[in-house]
């Protein structure tokens, strides 16, 4: 490759990173909530490529598609810009302790719930009536929960020291990728067994 090739390659990634600085700027919530569709979205259909999805017969699912998007441009991308701005609010890094006490409210306060609401919602947009809506959540949502108290322990921890504010929920989406690769995978190997 060129060297004005290369030029206009790092051009057009430099630009496309400040506009998205700009947009987070300017749009924060918007902005976010779109980067956690695209990238629920994304990771979505990465896993029905490594494990098909039997209610497709093997094609790509749709519905699981746009329930991993609805759920990452409604919740997550809203839920932790105002999750990571209440905690940089209320417990300042600097403070004594903050960066355990942030931790420990997002290990053990956040995460049981937002789990709870993610799995379920998945399996209500993926079509599912509420009963075998709960009985999905019942059978996935312990595994899931410890592999994310496992996971992510160390990504928030790294997320909330190292990461400055406006980056955290993007941070937070790029290593989300692989781990809702890893959780589709497990709820579809769940569902398959039901």
């Amino acid at each position: 490759m060129s060297a004005s090739k290369d030029a206009k390659k790092g051009n057009i990634l430099e630009r496309a990173l400040k506009e998205y600085v700009r947009l987070l700027q300017q749009r924060p919530v918007l902005t976010k909530s779109v980067t956690s569709a695209c990238v629920s979205g994304l990771s979505a259909t990465i896993s029905q490529l490594i494990v098909a999805d039997p209610a497709s017969k093997g094609r790509i699912n749709w519905r699981n598609i746009f329930a991993y998007a609805s759920f990452g441009f409604v919740m997550s991308g809203p839920l932790f810009h105002h999750l990571y701005a209440f905690l940089e609010k209320y417990l300042p890094a600097g403070s004594p302790s903050s960066s355990l006490r942030r931790l420990l409210f997002d290990r053990l306060i956040f995460t049981p719930p937002y789990l709870a609401i993610f799995l379920y919602w998945l399996a209500r947009v993926e079509g599912q009536g509420q009963e075998a809506a709960i009985q999905r959540l019942k059978a996935t949502y312990w595994t899931i929960l410890k592999m994310n108290w496992v996971v992510w322990t160390l990504i928030q921890y790294i997320n909330f020291n190292h990461v400055p504010l406006k980056f955290r929920t993007v941070f937070a989406n790029l290593c989300a990728m692989v781990y809702l690769v890893v959780v589709s995978v497990l709820r579809r190997k769940a569902a398959a067994r039901s």
